[in-house]
């Protein structure tokens, strides 16, 4: 091996870590900014919540990271959140008389139900996913208002709530709650599909180079519709947690959430492109965008002044990343070459 090719390997290594360098980066500068007005930023209890409140955003994160990797889109994503919780929300009620596990089936299969209509317009009608998930998501906003009107559903049952409240052990002051577990577990079965089934080949591929993956046999309708499927699946679970921490279901939630997923699957290093995307950077660009969020509160910057300095670091570290994801495949794609040159040389 020749001084240039480790030196790119080297560099391929450098980038694929770009998420955790720019997490290490967003810590270290409010960690600085807070100790200048006295305040430890990186004591247990606090890193605690981080981790916990990201855990929230690494689920929603991993669904839409599973439809970019095809090139589309789910803007849908928070307003499945409201209506599917919303119209079932009384069987998770303190007082339904029925168990909250069938209203929590019922809610994962409105998910699937709402991601297979996303899957079939984009691949049966030819909508631009960006304008498929973007119907969807107002239609399914106002049917949530409809149902509703301007009730709230509260307080839910105790037991329900206990997967986005409940602790599991302490360390010290770090406490360890449900939702860190379930996101974890989300991110080791989406990995264990990508990297390691004939299910996770055929989303890269598809992604990467439709036509060929087409031309070799895959079904590329089929994977996309899965992902879509799959991603209002997550979506709805993504619901279920979000309630339980609120202890109310009501047909505003989830405003944000499709824009913060996003932008979490983008700092995480997935290429709106598709085809490209490592599942464990989810939970970077998670701890990213929340880190950001409590290190101004720590900062007591006025609510405003947060929304600017958010927007801009957050632009910022998706930039960022993009360009440094952008380079890996490119360096990715010169040692292949050099290792198909070596080859047709011997």
């Amino acid at each position: 091996m020749n001084k240039e090719t480790a030196k790119k390997k080297m560099l391929v290594r450098l980038y694929g870590a770009s998420t955790a360098i720019i997490v290490i980066v967003v810590f270290m500068v409010f960690t600085i900014a807070s100790a200048a007005g006295g305040v430890n930023f990186l004591k247990l209890s606090n890193l605690s919540t981080i981790v916990n409140q990201a855990s929230f955003l690494v689920i929603l994160g991993v669904g839409q990271a599973l439809v970019l990797l095809t090139g589309g889109i789910d803007l849908s994503v928070g307003a499945l959140m409201a209506f599917s919780t919303v119209f079932w929300g009384e069987g998770l009620l303190k007082s339904s008389e029925q168990p909250f596990l069938f209203a929590a089936l019922m809610i994962l299969l409105t998910g699937a139900a709402i991601g297979l209509i996303n899957g079939l317009l984009i691949t049966r009608l030819n909508i631009p996913p960006f304008i498929a998930t973007f119907a969807t998501m107002y239609a399914c906003r106002g049917l949530g208002w409809i149902y509703l009107r301007n009730r709230v559903l509260y307080p839910l049952d105790p037991a329900f709530r206990t997967i986005a409240t409940g602790k599991l052990f302490k360390i010290s002051k770090f406490v360890v709650k449900w939702p860190m577990l379930i996101a974890l577990l989300f991110l080791l079965a989406a990995w264990y599909i990508l990297c390691k089934t004939n299910v996770g080949r055929k989303i890269y591929f598809t992604g990467s180079n439709p036509v060929a993956a087409r031309f070799s046999g895959i079904n590329t309708n089929r994977v996309k519709v899965g992902v879509y499927v799959a991603s209002g699946v997550i979506a709805a679970f993504a619901g279920l947690m979000y309630v339980a921490r609120l202890n109310a279901c009501e047909p505003g939630l989830g405003t944000d959430s499709n824009f913060e997923a996003i932008t979490v699957a983008l700092i995480g290093g997935f290429s709106m492109a598709g085809g490209y995307g490592n599942i464990w950077g989810v939970a970077g660009g998670a701890l990213v965008v929340y880190t950001i969020q409590a290190g101004m509160n720590s900062l007591q910057m006025p609510s405003q002044l947060q929304d600017l300095i958010s927007g801009a670091l957050i632009i910022f570290a998706v930039f960022i990343n993009q360009i440094l994801a952008n380079r890996r495949m490119q360096l990715e794609n010169d040692l292949r070459d050099e290792r198909a040159a070596r080859l047709e040389k011997n």
